[in-house]
């Protein structure tokens, strides 16, 4: 008696069995993940912002007081900012940041219009070198700053 129960219990289901039936479950689950993960990767795309106002590096020059940078800022959105209230710093080579930076606008112009360009000249008070100035304009219609980052080095 005691044989016939052993033989019962070493019966079981075959490796081959098992393998099938584990590639059966994981095929549908992996689709249905890739499915799941290629629409969230696709409403992710749709998230990212463009960015409103940009700037681009027209001449720098090294004065006896310090750099100038002359930089032209283009809106390509459909809010106004403000050009009174600029707020810069300059980021140099090895990672100090100078706050002391004094902006002015080339034009008699208060607003930055949608669609229209201005030119800043930026002055940074050292010789050091200078990797990227950071300018910040204020939104108009939300009072919320937009920082606009432009590589000079």
């Amino acid at each position: 008696m005691r044989n016939k129960s052993r033989w019962i219990l070493k019966k079981g289901v075959s490796d081959l069995v098992v393998i099938l039936a584990l590639v059966a479950i994981a095929i549908p689950v992996a689709l249905a993940l890739q499915g799941w993960l290629g629409s969230q990767a696709s409403r992710m795309s749709s998230y990212t912002a463009t960015p409103q106002v940009s700037g681009v590096l027209v001449s720098k020059s090294v004065s006896a007081t310090g750099q100038v940078f002359v930089i032209r800022v283009r809106n390509s959105g459909s809010y106004n900012y403000s050009l009174t209230s600029i707020g810069a710093k300059a980021i140099l080579a090895n990672g100090s940041i100078v706050k002391e930076v004094t902006v002015n606008v080339a034009s008699n112009l208060n607003v930055l219009q949608p669609g229209t360009t201005t030119i800043l000249s930026v002055i940074v008070p050292t010789k050091a070198t200078v990797k990227t100035i950071v300018l910040t304009l204020e939104n108009l219609n939300t009072n919320k700053g937009e920082t606009l980052n432009i590589n000079v080095a």
